[in-house]
């Protein structure tokens, strides 16, 4: 399945965060290993999260977390080594327990991957609803209309 054209677009994402590619990060046709691109996905999350809670001020409430639910994952290029990733993070959805993080890879200003991860806020009961304050703050994280 093709992708939102939209999505190959690094400016449409409003946090972006540099990982440099590592010699131990490549497989023997000398590109990127499929699980080292997943972690520069989870950099990106948690580059995001980090500034969320730099930014505006948020604080977590003792027992509630943000878990992550389900990520896919589409290679659409080769990420070779040496070189550095950009990794761009927006979100895509939101719901009542959850949300959805749109995420891109980009190496020499080409879109090399996208990934979609939904996220969900819980407490040891189980899922429970968005906080106010979390939700404003990822409202005004959202891709462009047409990109999500």
């Amino acid at each position: 399945m093709k992708p939102n054209p939209r999505r190959l677009d690094l400016s449409i994402y409003p946090h972006t965060v540099d990982v440099d590619a590592r010699f131990a990060d490549i497989d023997p046709q000398w590109h990127m290993n499929n699980v080292r691109i997943a972690e520069f996905y989870q950099e990106g999350r948690i580059s995001f999260n980090r500034s969320l809670w730099d930014e505006f001020h948020l604080e977590r409430e003792h027992g509630h977390r943000v878990l992550v639910a389900r990520q896919s994952i589409d290679y659409l290029s080769e990420v070779k080594w040496p070189g550095a990733i950009t990794v761009g993070v927006g979100v895509s959805r939101l719901g009542g327990a959850s949300f959805s993080l749109a995420l891109a890879l980009f190496q020499d200003e080409k879109c090399v991957g996208i990934s979609d991860a939904i996220l969900v806020h819980a407490t040891e009961e189980g899922p429970t609803r968005l906080p106010e304050k979390l939700r404003e703050v990822l409202v005004s994280k959202l891709l462009p209309e047409n990109a999500r």
